[in-house]
């Protein structure tokens, strides 16, 4: 028996890969879309509502207000009932879109599909509910009768 060697071969022959198609950018431009829409109508609804209640509340200190619904007239009741409507949808529908807004951003950031989009989409929907906070706030301290 002779032994033979065996012949040398290179390393298998690799080919380069296609480069990666570019992500396209529209999941964090959504979510960017979404939260500036909460944003604009969080912020106009809550100084329309402030504006509206803010007449009809009483000052109980120099922070707190109420309402008492038994001094109310028919028409001041008639007249708040859209503005409580508004308040309404604008809790439910503001939450829903604004966690929509967040997931898709985080996703986005996450999949580097719209990343920097996604980045603002996130901080646009995470302060679309403290800043329309504090405009329901000013605007009902503004629109209140003082006692």
């Amino acid at each position: 028996m002779s032994f033979q060697p065996q012949p040398v071969y290179g390393p298998p022959g690799y080919y380069a890969a296609p480069p990666a198609p570019p992500r396209r950018r529209t999941l964090g431009a959504v979510s960017m879309g979404i939260a500036l829409g909460v944003f604009l109508l969080s912020v106009v609804a809550s100084a329309y509502i402030g504006t509206s209640a803010g007449p009809l509340m009483h000052r109980t200190s120099s922070s707190s207000f109420t309402v008492d619904s038994s001094q109310l007239s028919q028409a001041q009741l008639a007249a708040f009932a859209p503005v409580a409507i508004l308040m309404g949808a604008q809790m439910i529908f503001g939450t829903v879109l604004g966690i929509l807004a967040l997931v898709l951003g985080i996703i986005a950031v996450a999949t580097k599909r719209g990343r920097a989009f996604g980045v603002v989409g996130i901080a646009v929907a995470a302060a679309a509910p403290v800043l329309s906070f504090i405009v329901y706030t000013v605007t009902l301290a503004a629109t209140a009768p003082h006692a």
